[in-house]
């Protein structure tokens, strides 16, 4: 993920402390914030239970765990939502 502010990558350490907590970039000093964002939730939440319906069918005729591959489908839409969003650091 890259910051909102100058669009430098930020490491994954720094990001891990920043949900739900302003966390300062190491290039610009500016604010920013981890957190879910609501509308791409939405905007996905019909696609991932489509794939979730489909999973069972597929997962078995590949031999992997139905339930495996529907962890793995909610993992990654989960991590989808996640955004950056400018906020003051106190």
């Amino acid at each position: 993920m890259k910051c909102p502010h100058c669009q430098s990558k930020l490491p994954f350490s720094s990001l891990k402390k920043s949900f739900f907590r302003p966390q300062p970039c190491s290039s610009c000093n500016e604010g920013y914030t981890v957190t879910l964002s609501i509308s791409r939730m939405f905007l996905l939440i019909i696609p991932v239970a489509f794939s979730l319906i489909m999973i069972r069918p597929i997962s078995l005729h590949w031999g992997v765990s139905p339930t495996l591959m529907s962890a793995l489908i909610v993992l990654l839409y989960g991590v989808s939502c996640l955004t950056l969003v400018k906020r003051a650091v106190l």
